[in-house]
């Protein structure tokens, strides 16, 4: 799926670390980006994917990378944050209140964040969110935020515990667009390391509908299968459709597939 809308704006400039304590070599970022699409247009597998993030962002001077795409039942996230991090970040909600999300809907392309934000803005929630964060060498970091039709997002970040920045460097927001697109393209195809609709619950009649429906069973045949009626089996396939918040029943069942619900 490509970006209905790219950023028209002119280079952002940005601060990267300089990670002082291992001194390692950062590169300019847009160098790195371009390096990362030549990368991305090959044929990898998932975890030739995945390592080409990680030496992106440790080249870059982080420690960790995230894709969160934001679009309704179809969220999903992948990252090499802690697993543990992930699971408290999804129990506690973060999503409604993490300035990453946040900035990318409604800040620029590309945008620099830090834990002094939670005490400048003076929210006890966000405080808490990079406090627990800060836990796992979350502290700081970069994001590149692409729009996809009018509500959804595409957002690649970069995050360490870095608290020092040096030089400024320019960002050319199509640029980063074009990779977070590829980065995209490869990972929408797998599953996400972290559920973002955790509040989804189907009943097992609703699943087993709609699995079944999925399968290419006809709603007549279901019902002979089940021993209910048409109108009930329709019934249930339309409030798993609801639940889930899809368009029509046969993307509801793509979802639930995709998040293991059926």
């Amino acid at each position: 799926m490509k970006p209905a809308i790219l950023p028209q704006s002119g280079p952002a400039r940005i601060c990267l670390p300089h990670i002082v304590s291992n001194e390692r070599k950062t590169f300019p970022l847009n160098n790195l980006l371009l390096h990362l699409i030549d990368t991305l247009s090959l044929p990898l597998d998932e975890r030739g994917t995945r390592r080409a993030l990680s030496d992106f962002a440790d080249e870059a001077g982080f420690r960790y990378y995230a894709y969160l795409y934001l679009s309704g039942p179809e969220s999903f996230a992948v990252s090499n944050y802690p697993r543990q991090w992930q699971k408290h970040y999804v129990q506690s909600g973060y999503l409604r209140v993490d300035p990453v999300v946040t900035n990318a809907k409604h800040g620029p392309p590309v945008f620099t964040w830090s834990a002094g934000m939670g005490r400048r803005l003076g929210r006890r929630v966000l405080t808490q969110f990079f406090s627990d964060a800060a836990q796992f060498g979350i502290v700081s970091g970069l994001s590149i935020s692409v729009p996809v039709g009018f509500r959804n997002r595409m957002v690649f970040t970069l995050a360490g515990d870095s608290t020092v920045f040096e030089s400024d460097q320019i960002v050319d927001p199509v640029t980063a667009a074009v990779a977070v697109t590829l980065i995209h393209a490869r990972l929408n195809k797998m599953t996400g390391d972290t559920d973002l609709a955790t509040d989804i619950r189907l009943s097992p009649r609703e699943a087993e509908c709609l699995r079944w429906y999925m399968e290419g069973v006809k709603i007549p045949e279901i019902a002979i299968m089940l021993n209910l009626s048409e109108r009930t089996v329709r019934s249930y396939i339309h409030q798993a459709t609801h639940k889930i918040g899809a368009d029509n029943n046969r993307q509801a069942g793509i979802i639930a597939v995709k998040k293991g619900l059926i």
